[in-house]
């Protein structure tokens, strides 16, 4: 699955303006949705830039030349918790529960409420919008969080909210939202939360509480030329429609680039000498 993307801002205070001229635009009511993130990062470390090309080199000795590619590149993932408010904590809700687990399990008739997300880095080429590959797997049984430890293996990182309204206008996924996430608990967290803390409690991540307007497209068989550039047309038209409201536009590739970076190792610190004249 490929998705074709667009982003704006919208101010705090234009937000239900905003709201409003969505629902006109995609001639529905907004649906409101909330959701959990949680950010796994793999246990292993990525390799130096370029140490797989200097790996096994000789000199003196004529080789034949081969092909060499980069090495694979390691990816944040994320788990994706659909939630109500409802399901939130109270001001005074119990604390944490040690050995309780989170469970996916579905009853029949239900929709599974998490799901596991793989982002690529998106695409270079120029159309305009941008454009990545990307995977969402439904859980239907069983602990997520000890799948991620397990599968990678993984590492938790973080966890934070998002919350929005969703329109979908034609083949558009249209998401105004903005992150929440609570605090003082990111440097000390080292699971997700089983119970989960009150909505009220949550912060801006954006201390202004602007929102972000997300414009998607998905295209699952993205190699056909007439189905990829239909989908890139549907949503630069959408791009006009919103001209003069939001202004919709291609975000930097690397700002939402989701690979592990390599650091580099620190050196041993070593006591300066002074070297005879």
């Amino acid at each position: 699955m490929h998705e074709l993307l667009l982003y704006g801002q919208v101010p705090f205070g234009r937000h239900e303006q905003v709201l409003k001229i969505l629902a006109g635009v995609a001639a529905m009511q907004p649906r409101r949705i909330i959701e959990r993130r949680i950010i796994y990062k793999p246990l292993r470390e990525p390799e130096e830039p370029g140490s797989n090309l200097r790996r096994g080199g000789t000199q003196a000795v004529a080789v034949k030349q081969t092909k060499q590619t980069p090495a694979p590149s390691l990816y944040y993932t994320k788990l994706v918790q659909k939630l109500l408010e409802d399901e939130f904590g109270t001001e005074d809700g119990l604390p944490h529960e040690d050995g309780k687990s989170l469970s996916a399990d579905v009853a029949d008739g239900d929709d599974p409420t998490w799901s596991h997300l793989f982002e690529d880095l998106p695409d270079t080429g120029d159309r305009g919008v941008s454009i990545r590959f990307s995977n969402s797997t439904d859980f239907l049984s069983g602990d997520p969080h000890a799948f991620m430890i397990a599968s990678g293996p993984n590492s938790f990182v973080t966890e934070y909210y998002v919350e929005g309204h969703r329109y979908v206008h034609g083949n558009v996924i249209i998401y105004l939202h903005r992150v929440l996430h609570e605090p003082g608990v990111r440097n000390v967290q080292t699971a997700p939360k089983v119970n989960l803390p009150s909505f009220a409690s949550l912060d801006l991540l954006d201390p202004s509480g602007s929102y972000i307007l997300e414009a998607k497209v998905r295209v699952l068989d993205f190699n056909n030329a007439a189905v990829s550039e239909s989908g890139v047309d549907e949503l630069k038209r959408f791009q006009k429609e919103m001209k003069g409201c939001v202004e919709l536009s291609l975000p930097d590739r690397l700002s939402l680039d989701p690979r592990v970076k390599y650091k580099a190792p620190h050196a041993p610190a070593t006591n300066a000498q002074a070297r005879p004249r």
